[in-house]
């Protein structure tokens, strides 16, 4: 009896848990800490309502903890079967300034007008060393807790407070080269968030982003005597195309910066990020500096006639797949140029095949590692060829020539010499006569005609052509096509005068051209713009089919109209709920995979179908 009191107590709680719309937990790095020790605070929001918490409220600690700043927020975002779940994380660094066993008091949300805490964390602070103690969390409900200083004036943070630089490993470089340069922000003010807000011109060069941590890893800096906190925003690889002096345009940042109403300690420095939520911001433009780059011409002394104009260190490999083969029997021939350099442009080698190989367009992937300051990996060209007839086959070895960065000096690789024993077999192979092409084997296959073996048949040529069913069409034809033109003069009467017909009309062309873009930008993985055209497509249909404004619709006057149309509320429902998702990923976007912005697209399709059904 009391098993399933308890089996059925667990039941209860966990469908409330289910049903819960947010839930908040906060945890420390540590609980044993020494004096002057940093500690990670991270307040973690979980719920359909994470994106709607306009404000945290952190508990008062400042009798044994100095809050240092916060390293901003994470958010993930998870879409399985057209459901969305929402994680939200913020993270605060403190440091310890007084000794003793304390209580990290609740953190604290306010959510559709109710309060929702955290429980309480246990801190231990000794003079000594830490014992090391692991961290620990706390979820639940509590009190509201303290407000946090207020900042100061935006005015007092100046241009030396906060910059950005382009950095770049080489001023001078050959064609070809890589120039790898990272934005890199300064910031001696707090940094709430930030918006890319202008490119760097890349004309003159080919450019391959590097990678970076989705939150920027920040750390401290002292230039000129003043102490900064930096982290990096942008890093790419500059491959100059052409000889000369080019320029690598400026980075432009949007940033919201709040300056704190007063320091904790005097060794205490304003974080890059910080809640973006709290105190009062302003928005802030910075620009790095144009960056001159002197490019150098290859050398034309020594050059080889087949130089591929690459320059770094590369290597060559020719392999088959199969030792011995037979006639009409398909073979992979893999050719693979791997090294250090731009991996992108390695074009296709010069492959001599035997002429009485059948081959086909080669298949080219690409293999490329980013990472520090290096862009390296493989292009590998798969060949399939057919041999024709039987005999000893050989593929000439292949050479690959590059300006060898390191020696200063052009470098060649070569693959050995391939030889490939064909065997005849199972089917006839046809023996042609010696230094005939492909095309002149077609020719003598057109020039021979065979003989006609049954008589053809014959029959009576017909009578007058006015008597023929063609004449009475021709004396018909007029008067349909005048029909028709009249049909279409009126439907272009109505298109133009009366603008909801039209809309209509065109609801479903728009709709898919909107697709199509979507289609394009999901090519190039563009995530926020894909999920945009997504939205686009959707609400333009909606609004050309309801004859309603695209520009000002709601997504409850969109479900209003679509129930006074009788459409069904599961067809509704899944629109809005597409319409909500792409939102998501548009104004807060988090990482989706390739096949969830796959399975978006053909959601969005057969949602933009069934409406055109129901409408």
């Amino acid at each position: 009896m009391m098993a399933r009191k308890y089996i059925l107590t667990l039941i209860l709680w966990a469908a409330a848990a289910a049903a819960q719309p947010l839930s908040i937990s906060s945890s420390v790095d540590r609980t044993s800490l020494a004096l002057n020790q940093q500690l990670v605070l991270t307040v973690e929001l979980t719920g359909e309502g994470a994106n709607s918490v306009g404000r945290i409220d952190l508990p008062d600690v400042s009798e044994f903890l100095a809050m240092i700043g916060s390293g901003g927020t994470s958010q993930n975002i998870q879409i399985i079967n057209g459901k969305m779940s929402v994680q939200k994380s913020f993270t605060y660094f403190y440091q310890t300034i007084k000794e003793g066993s304390f209580s990290i008091p609740p953190v604290s949300v306010t959510y559709k007008g109710q309060s929702i805490s955290s429980k309480p964390i246990p801190l231990s602070v000794s003079q000594g060393a830490a014992t090391g103690g692991s961290g620990s969390s706390g979820s639940g409900q509590g009190v509201t807790g303290q407000t946090q200083a207020q900042p100061l004036p935006a005015s007092e943070a100046s241009d030396e407070d906060l910059f950005i630089r382009a950095l770049v490993n080489k001023r001078q470089v050959y064609q070809n080269e890589p120039v790898i340069v990272t934005f890199r922000i300064y910031t001696r003010v707090n940094v709430s968030g930030y918006a890319l807000s202008k490119l760097p011109e890349t004309a003159g060069f080919w450019s391959e982003e590097i990678p970076l941590p989705q939150q920027p890893q920040t750390r401290n800096e002292v230039i000129n005597g003043r102490k900064y906190v930096v982290a990096d925003l942008k890093k790419m690889a500059m491959f100059p195309t052409s000889p000369g002096r080019v320029e690598i345009g400026s980075l432009g940042v949007d940033c919201d910066v709040r300056v704190q109403a007063r320091r904790r300690s005097n060794d205490i420095f304003d974080s890059f990020f910080d809640d973006p939520f709290f105190g009062r911001t302003v928005r802030r433009t910075v620009q790095s500096r144009p960056v001159s780059i002197e490019v150098l011409p290859f050398p034309e002394a020594g050059k080889p006639a087949n130089f591929s104009g690459l320059a770094g260190k590369f290597s060559i490999q020719a392999s088959i797949d199969k030792k011995e083969v037979t006639t009409n029997e398909a073979v992979t021939f893999k050719v693979v140029v791997s090294g250090e350099g731009n991996i992108k442009t390695i074009p296709r080698p010069n492959v001599l095949l035997p002429r009485d190989f059948e081959q086909y367009e080669p298949k080219v992937t690409e293999n490329i590692q980013r990472s520090g300051d290096r862009i390296s990996g493989s292009k590998s060209f798969e060949y399939v060829l057919v041999p024709r007839f039987p005999g000893e086959q050989r593929i000439r070895p292949i050479v690959f020539s590059y300006f060898d960065l390191a020696a200063r000096r052009y470098a060649t690789a070569t693959t050995p010499e391939i030889v490939i024993p064909v065997a005849k077999g199972s089917g006839e192979v046809t023996v042609l006569p010696s230094g005939l092409s492909k095309e002149e084997v077609a020719l003598i296959n057109q020039d021979i005609r065979f003989i006609k073996l049954n008589a053809p048949e014959w029959r009576r040529k017909g009578g007058a052509f006015h008597r023929s069913g063609w004449f009475t069409l021709l004396w018909i034809l007029p008067l349909l096509a005048l029909g028709a033109a009249l049909g279409y003069r009126r439907h272009l009467d109505k298109l133009s005068g009366n603008i909801a017909y039209a809309r209509s009309r065109r609801a479903n062309r728009m709709a898919m051209k909107r697709l199509s873009a979507a289609s394009g930008l999901l090519q190039v993985e563009k995530q926020k713009e894909y999920f945009a055209e997504i939205s686009r497509a959707l609400l333009g249909f909606a609004a050309d089919k309801l004859n309603l404004s695209e520009a000002g619709i709601l997504s409850s006057e969109l479900e209003s109209r679509l129930r006074e149309r009788g459409v069904a509320e599961g067809t509704i429902g899944e629109y809005l709920q597409l319409l909500k998702v792409c939102d998501y990923q548009r104004f807060a976007p988090s990482e989706v995979t390739l096949n969830q912005m796959q399975g978006i697209y053909k959601e969005a399709k057969e949602a933009i179908i069934n409406l055109e059904k129901a409408v």
